[in-house]
């Protein structure tokens, strides 16, 4: 399974489009990885992890050719996450070839009911479709089973395992919050090749309980360690950092690199097989 992450950033992008903090100053000033745009994930070229507003600079940055694509999971209906007029770009006002494929969009309801409203699918080459917490969705090569995030108590958000055939498993879970016990417990039943994981607050916890701190992700760790879900070497890849984290890439970096945690940034690239586990940092 080939992930590249590309966009590493919270809801304001990362320096933050009006801000002038330490943080967003120095990000200005270097440039490099300390410029995160809104975090989203494709795995294989084919399947998406949510439609970010910066969709089309991660695409013309990567050299995407978005026309592959066969599946879009959403996590939840936040604007960083989800931008539904992106979609209309698929119509056939905007192309000069139809696209070979419909796009198979899966998540939960209120993201899907966002889509629906923003934009007429009538007229796209889409389909959607409603996901529950621990449904599973068998997606040719792919089997993913949802997992109910802890993020905002106002709608149902969803974090992804996504399976291969050959028995590689990953957990992706951005916007998490500490989850629940019940998700716990079944997340614990699982094995995984890699996670990749919020770290939003960074070092610098708050009272918001929808967002990770690093501390609470060294925890996660650590727990995973305990019920076996994870090996000492199993790759942990932090992402969705928000510069009120109050901490550069370089400052994160050194943080977590103690406890062997990633901290990823734009266009980091990450391979993975239950056989053999390989990280590619370009």
């Amino acid at each position: 399974m080939d992930i590249k992450l590309l966009g590493t950033g919270a809801a304001e992008g990362w320096p933050g489009l009006f801000c002038d903090c330490v943080v967003c100053t120095h990000a200005r000033n270097s440039g490099g990885k300390n410029i995160r745009s809104r975090a989203s994930a494709l795995i294989d070229g084919v399947l998406k992890i949510d439609l970010p507003p910066d969709l089309h600079m991660q695409a013309t940055r990567y050299g995407l050719n978005l026309r592959d694509l066969r599946y879009l999971l959403i996590t939840h209906s936040h604007d960083d996450h989800l931008c539904p007029t992106e979609l209309q770009y698929m119509g056939q006002w905007f192309v000069t070839r139809p696209l070979p494929n419909n796009l198979q969009i899966y998540g939960p309801t209120p993201a899907l009911n966002r889509i629906q409203r923003e934009v007429d699918i009538s007229k796209l080459p889409v389909c959607v479709t409603p996901v529950s917490p621990q449904q599973v969705l068998n997606l040719d090569d792919y089997r993913i089973t949802a997992i109910e995030a802890a993020h905002d108590p106002s709608q149902l958000c969803l974090n992804y395992i996504i399976s291969t055939q050959d028995g590689t498993q990953v957990l992706y879970a951005s916007d998490t919050g500490w989850y629940t016990e019940e998700t716990w417990q079944f997340i614990e039943r699982q094995r995984f090749d890699a996670v990749i994981i919020e770290c939003t607050k960074g070092p610098t916890p708050t009272d918001y309980s929808g967002h990770l701190d690093m501390f609470q992700v060294i925890e996660m760790k650590a727990r995973l360690l305990r019920t076996h879900s994870i090996a000492l070497d199993t790759p942990f890849i932090a992402t969705h950092f928000s510069h009120l984290g109050r901490s550069t890439h370089e400052e994160l970096e050194c943080a977590l690199l103690s406890h062997n945690i990633v901290t990823a940034y734009d266009g980091y690239e990450l391979s993975v097989s239950a056989a053999k586990r390989v990280v590619l940092a370009p």
